[in-house]
């Protein structure tokens, strides 16, 4: 089956309000952003309403602002509606977060223009143009580290061996013209205050530096303009971006031009000419900061990300309308895992191991097919807990999974995920007590308990998050099971610590447990 869904994506930042419509094919052909999904760009549009003016001085969005904003989306509204969009998302950033009076913005936005405005934190900010960069890298190498400069805030992602962590800093563009009262050409005077209040705010909030970044992605539309006027001649660069020293001896030109006269050099719009300078004194000051020698420009940011989020929830609901309600729940879970920044490695390790479990011993557990994905999203989810600390995860995996946002997880099946990843650890007298005051059924509570056991077996068998165990043959021999397990080493010293967790399975299916360690061909 295939069909065609359009999304939107409004991105209201400090300096300009950017929307976005785009179409996703479900067809199964390309996979650019989830299973079966491609995405293919209709409309776009920057509207030149600044959001930042007065609210990071007064704290405040003035009345003519919200007006403007408010017209801007009454025109978006009519543009989702000629083109059919049926499933958008409307992100506010560092200007409405700041602003007293955001209520009554968002009150008109919903009444006047239909459009319900969320405001989402620097944190979130962060995630977004990460993914929205990384997507765009495709099956290349991401960047060490990623520069998104907008009006309000600069959001940093710094990366380190499949790690990211991100980070909000208030050094956005209008925040700065409007707090140090900057306007027209900047002397060198008003440079260096620039200069020394970027620095110490990115020495406050960013961790020492280990090393140079060398390259790096910076995103904004004051990115993309720096690219296009510091273009590189040589043919060795690959993508739009530009050297840090070009950046530097064109900063004479750029602070001691004013805004018209930016306007005719440059060839930009009034609003980016009047930001532009500022901008480049900010790169340059992370750049000598962070080691940057280059800053790549994808042209890529918090839309692209949006839409691409819509995309993959859209495709999972696809996917369940066409039965692969397995593979959309375990995406979304993935999603979910990634959006909290879990590291998934050992979960996906033991889902693996606790399917194979799952499907070699059926005779053993008898439970359902359709409970398998239960015990998958367990064994995938159960330590995301550790995000939030790692003594007591068990109990912070549970909760997030039962508030979590999850598409397709809801009822019965969340209740049953969240108590198999609460179960995964302590003894099993804990475990029987939590299954006994679960709010389930007595026969989900049965076999909840089943699948328990075979998930506490699998998180045992990757003992110390090694991923040591690749593959496993399970089977029935008398009154107990045989375990012959295939390593990267072979027999070691600690395999006995392999059945560390296999109390519950003996007790549970009545069997007694063994295994034999063989080394992989």
């Amino acid at each position: 089956m295939s069909g065609r869904i359009t999304l939107g994506a409004i991105d209201a930042g400090s300096n300009a309000i950017r929307v976005v419509v785009a179409e996703m094919l479900s067809d199964g052909a390309r996979v650019p952003g989830g299973p079966g999904v491609a995405l293919t760009r209709i409309e776009a549009e920057r509207v030149p309403v600044r959001l930042g003016r007065g609210a990071f001085t007064r704290g405040e969005l003035d009345a003519r602002t919200i007006d403007e904003a408010v017209a801007a989306f009454v025109h978006f509204r009519e543009l989702f509606d000629r083109h059919g969009v049926e499933i958008y998302r409307a992100v506010a950033t560092s200007a409405v977060r700041v602003a007293q009076n955001r209520e009554v913005l968002l009150h008109r936005l919903y009444h006047e223009a239909g459009i319900e405005l969320e405001i989402i934190e620097g944190e979130e900010e962060a995630r977004l143009v990460r993914k929205a960069v990384v997507h765009a890298a495709g099956a290349g190498q991401p960047p060490r580290g990623i520069l998104d400069l907008g009006g309000g805030s600069l959001e940093v992602n710094l990366r380190t061996g499949q790690s990211w962590r991100g980070y909000s800093l208030p050094i956005g563009t209008v925040r700065l013209l409007e707090t140090f009262g900057l306007s027209g050409a900047l002397g060198d005077a008003e440079a260096g205050m620039v200069r020394r209040y970027c620095a110490t705010v990115i020495q406050n909030v960013l961790p020492p530096r280990t090393g140079d970044l060398v390259t790096a992605s910076a995103c904004g539309g004051n990115a993309d303009a720096l690219a296009r006027i510091l273009v590189t001649p040589e043919p060795a660069a690959a993508s739009p971006g530009f050297e840090l020293a070009a950046l530097e001896r064109a900063l004479p030109d750029l602070l001691g031009l004013d805004v018209e006269a930016r306007m005719a050099r440059y060839g930009v719009r009034r609003d980016r000419a009047e930001v532009i300078a500022v901008a480049a004194l900010v790169f340059a000051t992370v750049g000598r900061q962070l080691g940057i020698q280059r800053l790549e420009a994808p042209g890529v940011g918090i839309r692209e990300a949006v839409l691409l989020e819509l995309a993959e929830a859209a495709a999972e609901e696809r996917a369940r309308a066409e039965g692969a309600v397995d593979k959309a729940l375990l995406t979304a879970a993935r999603t979910f895992a990634n959006r909290v920044e879990h590291d998934t490695s050992h979960g996906e390790r033991v889902r693996v191991l606790a399917r194979s479990l799952f499907q070699q011993l059926r005779d053993v557990h008898q439970l359902p097919a359709e409970l398998g994905v239960i015990l998958e999203l367990g064994a995938l989810l159960h330590d995301v807990g550790e995000v939030v600390h790692t003594r007591g995860h068990h109990k912070h995996s549970e909760y997030m999974i039962r508030w979590g946002r999850i598409p397709g997880l809801e009822g019965v099946q969340r209740e049953m995920v969240a108590l198999l990843a609460r179960c995964h650890r302590k003894s099993t007298s804990d475990v029987r007590k939590v299954i006994a005051e679960a709010a389930l059924p007595k026969d989900r509570r049965g076999q909840l308990r089943r699948l328990i056991a075979l998930l506490r077996l699998a998180d045992g068998l990757d003992s110390g998050h090694r991923q040591r165990v690749e593959s496993l043959v399970a089977s029935r021999v008398g009154n107990g099971v045989v375990l012959d397990l295939t390593t990267r080493d072979g027999p070691g010293r600690d395999d006995a610590q392999l059945t560390r967790k296999a109390d519950l399975f003996q007790e549970e299916f009545g069997v007694t447990l063994s295994i034999t360690v063989g080394k992989a061909l």
